[in-house]
């Protein structure tokens, strides 16, 4: 069966390119008509930086420019984006639009290979020893940053990975593939540190892949920071997350049956972002459906998920979430209530949509809530069903919570007026646990139209907040 793809998704959240196809090379000449080349007189470094910032096809050319420039290009370690390589216009074969240019180019340069960004070729039966043939190049010439992405018919299943893919381990910081299949690692050699010695970022979009080709990768990758599933649908089903250096994990638009958080001590954030599964009632489990004592993660510092507020088991799974990660300072929760994705009537409230009084008391300690978020941001908050309760239910236990920024789904001033009027009791110093002299803020804010969380942010450790500042 071929799985359904998302390609904006995928393509949205890929590592964008370090070459701009709008860098161009134009020497600088005096005045007075002497046509001194300045740049020509730049020290060798100097030019191979400037190499190095031009589309690959670009790159090459200087070779013509002067006897100056002769053989900068293959002195460069190589930046190399397939997008740069597409002729437009009829009669283009969409199976290999760049792929003859490509092989030749990898052939050519002797290496390393900073960067490679092959999203533009229609890999299949017919020319897959082009691909495998790739694959050996690269490793050999030590690439560091791969972007390995198929183009095949909507109808296809995608093709399986050649082995030789692992030969590239050795020299690989980070690895996205995308529209694969995965059981090559079956096959492959032992689960060793040696295979992705230095990987630090993994991506895998739209792939079929089993349990245990998952494990594998990461058990082969000793230095992995940042691992994502984007736009997986149920395979892998089960997401099993042992590494002792994964600081960020993200679910992308994935669909799961299970994430488990075996064994991460120094992992710091995780995401789950529409992640709900297709099917009415199923939704994701993410072990906490039936939380025992020590199911915890306490190395988590950020945490963000999307609920539907509506549907009451999962706002009773998200409570059993909030547990598992007794740590979290930084609370981020979007409402998917407006998303008519998941609602044949999305407009309509039912009173089974919403949990009574009693349930709200009787929900116990949440030791996060109460003794470490300072910090929760509430993403297309529309006051409908559980949302308000669920704002209650924090500020009256959080200790330490210092901000609160409710974000709505559109920047409309009625909504604003709406939203504004409903919050206002939460505004009371008598609803907050935390009674500091130092009142903390209640924030309402218009959210403008387009991507509401960013991947690129989501993934950079380099920021403390991901989604909002």
């Amino acid at each position: 069966m071929a799985p359904v793809l998302n390609r904006d998704v995928m393509h949205y959240c890929l590592p964008a390119s370090p070459v701009s196809a709008a860098a161009s090379l134009s020497a600088a000449f005096s005045g007075g008509g002497g046509g001194e080349d300045r740049i020509s007189a730049l020290p060798d470094g100097l030019l191979r930086n400037v190499v190095s910032r031009l589309p690959v096809k670009d790159g090459a050319r200087t070779d013509a420019l002067s006897r100056r420039w002769r053989g900068l290009w293959r002195a460069t370690p190589l930046v190399l984006d397939d997008a740069h390589l597409l002729t437009d216009g009829p009669g283009v074969d969409w199976r290999a639009p760049a792929g003859a240019v490509v092989s030749r180019i990898l052939a050519s340069h002797p290496g390393p290979f900073r960067w490679a960004h092959l999203l533009s070729n229609f890999i299949d039966e017919t020319n897959q020893d082009a691909l495998a043939e790739w694959l050996r190049l690269l490793a050999d010439k030590g690439v560091e940053n791969l972007i390995l992405v198929n183009r095949p018919w909507f109808d296809k299943v995608p093709l399986q990975l050649p082995q030789s893919l692992l030969r590239c381990g050795a020299s690989l910081r980070r690895l996205y593939l995308g529209v694969w299949l995965f059981p090559f690692t079956s096959s492959g050699p032992p689960r060793s540190p040696d295979v992705f010695p230095h990987l630090r970022e993994l991506g895998i979009c739209q792939g079929i892949m089993q349990d245990c080709d998952l494990d594998y990768m990461l058990a082969c990758s000793p230095k992995l920071e940042i691992f994502a599933l984007i736009s997986n649908y149920c395979l892998p089903d089960r997401v099993r997350i042992g590494s002792h250096t994964l600081r960020c994990v993200l679910l992308w638009h994935s669909l799961v049956d299970e994430v488990a958080i075996i064994a991460a001590p120094q992992m710091q954030r995780l995401i789950l972002y529409c992640t709900h599964a297709p099917e009415p009632g199923r939704t994701i489990k993410a072990r906490v459906t039936k939380v025992s004592p020590n199911t915890e993660v306490p190395s988590i510092k950020v945490l963000a998920v999307k609920v539907r507020f509506r549907v009451p088991g999962e706002v009773r799974t998200l409570l059993s979430f909030l547990r598992c990660f007794p740590e979290v300072e930084t609370l981020h929760i979007m409402a998917s209530d407006n998303d008519t994705d998941y609602y044949d009537d999305a407009g309509e409230v039912k009173p089974r949509d919403k949990l009574n009084s009693t349930f709200w008391e009787r929900v116990g300690p949440i030791k996060c809530v109460q003794s470490r978020v300072k910090k929760v941001v509430f993403d297309q908050f529309s006051g409908g069903p559980n949302q308000v309760e669920l704002l209650k239910l924090v500020l009256a236990r959080a200790v330490l919570l210092q901000n609160v920024i409710v974000l709505l789904a559109g920047p409309e001033s009625m909504m604003m007026n709406e939203v504004t009027s409903k919050l206002q009791p939460l505004a009371s110093k008598r609803m907050w646990a935390n009674k500091s002299l130092r009142k903390p803020s209640l924030e309402v804010r218009g959210r403008a139209a387009g991507h509401i969380w960013s991947y690129s942010d989501a993934s950079d450790l380099s920021i403390s907040d991901p989604f909002i500042s």
